[in-house]
């Protein structure tokens, strides 16, 4: 056993890279949220927007949840689906006596606009109430407080609120994971910055600005991203909130395979047409970056050791690869923590090391779709 320069130099580069990859890393950074709530400042009226996008089924078991939030300030729901979908006007009749129910429809084909997002306008237009809060028929709110805590983020210098929304425990671990991972992207951005687009289908806006500022106008031809582009297009530096208070989760019901594919490849072509991209994928590309060098050289440090004998390299090797993959465990459970959710921590270390070919697979698959698919402006 010896110690020269090239052991010294290789352990050092070895060290560096480890600690650069953990902290390059998604789950490594904090995201900031107010330390303290104003109590001085009244809750507004709520508005609740549900797409109910022929999912009739999974509205039904969930406008109760929604029905029996602990809002004091008072909220109202407006459903918007499609006219002549007769179990929707059934869903609906069900609860009838709820006075704080509405309904609007859109018609069964839509030629400038995708149903999505004139489900999302007719339905901000529809609200009576300056703050909305939308989302779709599949997501269910964790608690009878989500509004509340939504609620207690607003001020007069918010004119966005963003909460978390995941699948629901009985989804594949791995997509929640991707879901997870995505949300630390863009939570951050938010509270550092000025927000990119969503964490999915929980946000809270102003109708006032989304009527004075044309609503969709500017990206009218994307059949995808009816949250992703209000995020975008009306967000300000440093004027929105963010929410971590579990109260304040919506959890969406386990897509099918088909479902999810198509999740992906939309979020593909949406994400490419987003404003402020440009530093969001070279975050995503340093980040990946860092993990596979560091594995990669960590590998090939333990292999030249083996071979030339420097064992102390070995060592070092070794106990930077224990180090790597303990701490990026331990960094994605403390987010699982704060979101609720619950991985196993021995699949972290693969799910992560698994992304590259995961966006490569999306980005395949993207390539592949007919990109008809994404516009309304068919030709």
């Amino acid at each position: 056993m010896f110690i020269d320069n090239i052991t010294i130099i290789i352990s050092i580069i070895v060290l560096l890279l480890t600690i650069a990859s953990v902290v390059a890393n998604p789950f490594f950074r904090s995201i900031k949220t107010k330390s303290t709530k104003d109590t001085t400042i009244e809750l507004p009226p709520l508005t609740v927007v549900v797409l109910s996008q022929n999912n009739v089924e999974a509205l039904d078991k969930h406008l109760p949840l929604i029905f029996s939030q602990d809002y004091a300030p008072g909220f109202e729901v407006v459903v918007v689906g499609e006219k002549g979908d007769l179990d929707l006007e059934a869903v609906l009749a069900k609860y009838a006596d709820n006075k704080n129910l509405y309904a609007t429809y859109i018609p069964k084909r839509s030629l400038f606009m995708s149903k999505p997002k004139l489900s999302a306008s007719l339905g901000i237009k529809a609200a009576h109430n300056d703050w909305i809060i939308m989302l779709n028929a599949s997501c269910a709110p964790a608690s009878d407080k989500w509004l509340q805590t939504i609620a207690e983020s607003i001020d007069s210098n918010t004119n966005i609120v963003l909460g978390y929304s995941n699948y629901k425990d009985d989804v594949k671990p791995y997509r929640r994971f991707i879901r997870l991972r995505e949300a630390c992207y863009y939570l951050r951005t938010a509270a550092h910055g000025i927000a990119y687009r969503s964490t999915g289908a929980n946000i809270a806006f102003r109708r006032s600005e989304f009527i004075s500022g044309d609503g969709y106008r500017g990206n009218l031809q994307h059949v995808y991203g009816e949250y992703d582009f209000i995020i975008n297009k009306f967000a300000r530096p440093y004027s929105t909130a963010i929410t971590l208070l579990p109260d304040s989760f919506v959890h969406n019901d386990c897509p099918t395979k088909k479902t999810w594919t198509e999740y992906c490849i939309a979020n593909s072509h949406v994400g490419r047409h987003l404003e402020r991209k440009a530093l969001m994928h070279l975050s995503y590309i340093t980040d990946a970056l860092f993990m596979y060098i560091n594995y990669a050289v960590i590998i090939t440090t333990g292999v030249f050791a083996v071979l030339t004998g420097r064992w102390i390299a070995l060592a070092v090797a070794a106990l930077c690869l224990i180090a790597t993959i303990a701490l990026r465990i331990f960094f994605v459970k403390r987010k699982c923590n704060i979101f609720s959710e619950h991985l196993s921590a021995w699949s972290i270390p693969f799910y992560e090391l698994s992304l590259l070919w995961f966006y490569i697979l999306t980005k395949l698959r993207y390539i592949r779709a007919d990109k008809h698919d994404f516009s309304t402006h068919k030709i």
